[in-house]
């Protein structure tokens, strides 16, 4: 995304959801104003930082997880920051389908990428990463209805086949932490 430099405009204006204001965008003619435009490049940057801040922390707990559940976890974390390294491409290839640039260099991850140490336990990390997947779908769901009533069919069929993911994951995710509780607490 196009970032002023000298005051920080453009990032404050993209963490408050003032999307709309990212800056000049490349000239185009494909039906979608160049307000438009910005309004779903601004979101889906938003988009692409919550999906890289949750692929960088489920490749670290891949690496780390202990436990019981190692086996299992460490495949299904190495499935889920595959898809979401996937995922983050398509999106960022989308924002420069609409004729903005992409978050680098100096730009930094308003989500961060605090990863704690040490390294939690393994249902401290999968609910660490069941809420960040829920995130992401809270973000998502109007986004999709945004894209639908604007016309931009393109950005609506990439948020519903992340919706898709992201919810699945997230259900894979819960089902690992009922399972945990159902062990911890047998007459529940």
């Amino acid at each position: 995304m196009c970032a002023d430099k000298s005051s920080g405009k453009a990032d404050k204006q993209q963490k408050s959801g003032k999307a709309g204001k990212m800056g000049k965008s490349e000239q185009m003619d494909t039906g979608l104003s160049a307000e438009v435009r910005a309004k779903f490049a601004g979101e889906l940057g938003q988009v692409l930082d919550d999906a890289y801040s949750l692929m960088v922390h489920t490749h670290v707990y891949h690496w780390n997880v202990r436990g019981r559940l190692f086996e299992p976890l460490h495949k299904l974390l190495q499935e889920h920051y595959e898809a979401l390294f996937e995922s983050v491409d398509e999106i960022a290839e989308r924002v420069r389908q609409l004729g903005h640039q992409v978050p680098a260099g100096d730009v930094k991850f308003p989500s961060g990428l605090d990863i704690p140490m040490p390294m939690p336990g393994e249902e401290v990390m999968v609910a660490d990463l069941l809420a960040r997947h829920e995130s992401v779908v809270r973000k998502l769901r109007p986004l999709s209805a945004d894209a639908d009533e604007e016309r931009d069919f393109v950005t609506q069929d990439l948020v519903n086949e992340l919706l898709a993911f992201h919810e699945k994951a997230a259900w894979m995710l819960r089902s690992i932490l009922n399972r945990a509780n159902e062990r911890s607490n047998p007459l529940r």
